[in-house]
């Protein structure tokens, strides 16, 4: 095989690990901003608990304020009842003391109705507080998590590049302006197979003639159509890992 040739089918090689290997970094903060579903929930539910607690409370003050000033009222009603001498007056001002007895009874009702509800509502938002500290901490702990892999991945990233100077050091300087020209407009596929005298970037099918001439791996050669560099590997010779992805590779 060609040795520029064979250096361009490993450089394409490690070039597909490290396009890879950046599109996984760049997805992952992606990845976990789609897990904070749960955490949102968790906080809209306790900012909606709070706000009608807040309601409750102002609510509770309200009516608290309405029983006193019932009572006041009251206080004062039988205060006059010995000043009244007029029978007509007198169970007219038994009926107003009644209807205010009556008042503060279901004013008195509705506050406890309203500090039973704050207190499901408190019990309730509790709950919530602390499924928000565990989707919180969920989330912490996959942040960590995902931090180290990318600082696994940018180990990796930075090995691959080593790695790939050492064969751009090593291939002929117009031959890699050809590939890189190629990695532009072939979306990071520059080296593909031909298999079955078909094309594995474009699926063109490639003439027999210059099928056969190809086979034999003696020089770089472009597809016709794509113009993507072409090789031809047999049972035996380098596959590198290019070649099944190029298959399926449209111009």
């Amino acid at each position: 095989m060609n040795e520029q040739l064979r250096l361009l089918i490993e450089l394409q090689k490690l070039d597909t690990e490290i396009l890879s290997l950046h599109s996984r970094i760049d997805l992952m903060p992606g990845t976990l901003a789609a897990s904070e579903g749960p955490l949102k929930k968790a906080e809209v539910s306790v900012e909606n608990i709070k706000h009608g607690l807040a309601a409750l409370e102002k609510k509770k003050k309200d009516k608290e304020q309405s029983i006193d000033d019932i009572n006041e009222k009251l206080k004062k009603l039988k205060q006059r009842s010995s000043e009244i001498r007029n029978n007509k007056e007198y169970q007219a001002h038994l009926k107003e003391i009644d209807r205010a007895e009556r008042d503060i009874k279901a004013a008195e009702g509705e506050l406890l109705d309203m500090i039973e509800s704050a207190e499901k509502a408190s019990k309730q938002l509790a709950a919530e507080q602390a499924s928000l500290a565990e989707e919180r901490s969920r989330l912490d702990i996959a942040g960590k998590e995902l931090e180290k892999v990318v600082a696994m991945h940018r180990l990796d990233l930075k090995e691959l590049k080593n790695a790939r100077k050492k064969f751009i050091e090593k291939l002929d300087g117009d031959i890699y302006k050809i590939y890189i020209g190629i990695m532009k407009s072939g979306r990071g596929l520059a080296v593909v197979e031909a298999t079955n005298e078909i094309c594995g970037g474009c699926n063109l099918h490639i003439p027999p003639q210059m099928f056969l001439e190809l086979k034999r791996n003696d020089e770089i050669t472009l597809c016709p159509e794509c113009r993507r560099i072409l090789y031809y590997c047999d049972s035996g010779a380098v596959s590198p890992d290019t070649a099944g992805e190029g298959q399926n590779a449209k111009r």
